[in-house]
């Protein structure tokens, strides 16, 4: 992931570990190695189960090794494979017994120093150990269901049903973290598919979205957004629908679309600075050059906002993330702009977070791209107090045209306040094998929200339909609408899984926005207000899809 992620030195964690049965005295350090055939461009990972990282390229002859390991890190460790594309690629297969198999070291040893695994296949989705000395440095027992030796979740990006522990007996993810250490285990396979958690986009396989799954909430994973109002509103039932042309403007171009790292700290932290790292062919975040564009986030400084990130690179070329103070805190932050499409842009492309004290990295991990929105909801039709009227998007595009919900020609609610909508799910793309076109993104949370209050109107929704829940206790402290004060924007929770793009499956609610506005404090007049879908929350925020849509509130 050049110097990028192939090529560079990552955190290694001082431990000390137990002598073997041995009657010798165990090596201070191990070296273990291979040979992967065929696979020109690629890196291998060693992650521990902390999440910690280190990452190798292999040479012209898929040669690898990787030096000065202990015990302690290779117990729970994983090889994974980065594709020459700077994509995750899947597991490294070390042994297999009938339909099962294994990707996990034990961290038990002899006395020799040096571990050859020989020469490894490369597979679709995986490879694995062909000829090797894991007798002497031994595996976890094979335990993930592999038919033919492919582990289920191997290029599937995880997003298969477990045969691990169920979602409600797994342990909580911590919001926050000084060093990726103390995270709760990135590295391990928790769902028993064969992908760490780290680049698993379903890491306990309840077949719901990490970004959409309560379950995942509090994680340390990029997040995104997506904006539009009804000049450039893009969803698969909207004009001409969804294609891979439209929606690579969208992701390449302009002030719509963000990807946020953010990583939190505890105040007493000596971590002052981080940066990213990619492999060289994802351009947006490769190294001297990247094309992304730093947008920042609202507490950025002058320095980190609106400029391209190529002005703000470390001494060796990375791109820079900025370190934020916060009421809670501080935290390591990059917001930007890919600027490129999905042929570069896509779920399951590597990153390397590299925290630093000084010139030290004090803390790396590495992980994946989550799949994002590539839509938004999208509204269909509204009543507004005097009937149902119908969206016309074809009367309307980026160079001219206007409908009611545009500036300066508001949709009007009557005197009761009420807006009654009915609206398409937002997509994502497809990410399996199995799947193809785009995909109605299930279980997420929605809300309206009235912009320039940032207030949830959470307590003034009707008419729900049964696949739409509402959060009884989306209210911040002391009752407050406020999302700086705790209030959840999006109170409304989808029911139902990801299902192929179908105009028929809508969403109708009324919203009371004359109420919600006299609980915020706002008085009557025009105002922009966000129809929004929105994942869990992560550090910093949550991956959203936002149409906008001006009102007239009385």
């Amino acid at each position: 992931m050049s110097l990028s992620l192939r090529s560079i030195l990552a955190l290694a964690v001082a431990s000390t570990f137990a002598a073997t049965a041995s009657s010798h005295a165990a090596p201070a350090s191990y070296v273990l190695s291979g040979t992967m055939p065929g696979a020109t461009g690629y890196a291998m990972m060693l992650v521990q189960k902390s999440g910690l990282t280190k990452s190798v390229a292999l040479n012209s002859s898929g040669k690898f090794s990787f030096k000065n390991l202990n015990l302690s890190q290779l117990k729970g460790a994983s090889l994974q494979l980065i594709d020459a594309n700077g994509r995750y690629a899947g597991p490294v297969v070390l042994g297999t017994k009938g339909n099962f198999a294994s990707i996990s070291f034990s961290g038990k040893a002899n006395n020799a120093a040096a571990f050859n695994l020989g020469r490894l296949t490369l597979n679709s989705g995986y490879a694995s150990v062909k000829r090797n000395q894991l007798n002497k440095l031994v595996f976890i027992a094979p335990r993930i269901p592999a038919p033919g030796g492919k582990p289920a979740g191997a290029g599937q990006l995880g997003l298969v049903a477990s045969s691990g522990p169920s979602s409600a007996s797994l342990a909580a993810r911590p919001s926050s973290f000084s060093t990726l250490s103390d995270t709760k285990d990135p590295g391990d396979d928790s769902d028993n598919d064969g992908v760490p958690s780290a680049f698993d986009a379903d890491d306990d396989g309840d077949l719901i979205l990490d970004g959409s799954d309560p379950d995942s909430a509090g994680s340390d994973t990029p997040y995104t957004g997506l904006f539009f109002d009804f000049r450039r509103t893009l969803n698969a039932h909207v004009r001409s629908g969804l294609s891979d042309e439209v929606i690579d403007a969208v992701i390449g171009g302009e002030n719509v679309f963000a990807l946020t790292f953010f990583i939190s700290l505890p105040k007493q932290s000596s971590i002052d600075g981080g940066y990213v790292e990619c492999d060289d062919s994802l351009t947006y975040c490769r190294r001297f050059n990247p094309v992304g564009f730093y947008g920042g986030v609202s507490e950025s400084s002058d320095e980190f906002r609106n400029k391209p990130w190529s002005d703000l690179l470390t001494n060796s070329g990375y791109p820079r993330m900025e370190k934020l103070s916060l009421s809670g805190g501080t935290a390591i932050v990059a917001s930007v702009q890919p600027r490129v499409g999905r042929s570069v842009f896509r779920p399951g492309d590597v990153y390397r977070l590299n925290l630093t004290t000084g010139s030290r990295v004090t803390s790396t991990r590495s992980l994946a791209l989550a799949p994002y929105f590539v839509s938004v909801p999208a509204l269909k039709e509204y009543d507004a107090g005097s009937g149902t009227v119908s969206v016309d998007y074809g009367a309307v595009d980026e160079n001219g045209g206007s409908i009611p919900g545009l500036y300066g020609n508001p949709i009007v609610l009557s005197s009761a306040g009420l807006l009654t909508l009915t609206f398409w799910r937002p997509q994502r793309q497809a990410l399996r094998s199995d799947e193809t076109g785009y995909y109605d993104w299930g279980n997420l949370n929605y809300g309206v929200i009235i912009d320039n209050a940032q207030a949830t109107c959470a307590g003034y929704y009707s008419g729900l339909p049964s696949d739409l829940v509402e959060n009884p206790n989306a209210l911040g402290q002391g009752g407050s609408p406020f999302a700086n004060q705790g209030a959840k924007l999006s109170p409304l929770r989808d029911q139902q899984l990801d299902r192929t793009a179908n105009a028929a499956n809508t969403f109708t609610f009324t919203v009371d926005l004359k109420s919600c506005a006299t609980r915020a404090g706002v008085s009557a007049g025009e105002y922009s207000i966000s129809l929004r879908a929105a994942g869990e929350p992560v550090t910093g925020g949550e991956s959203a899809a936002v149409q906008s849509i001006r009102v007239q509130i009385p």
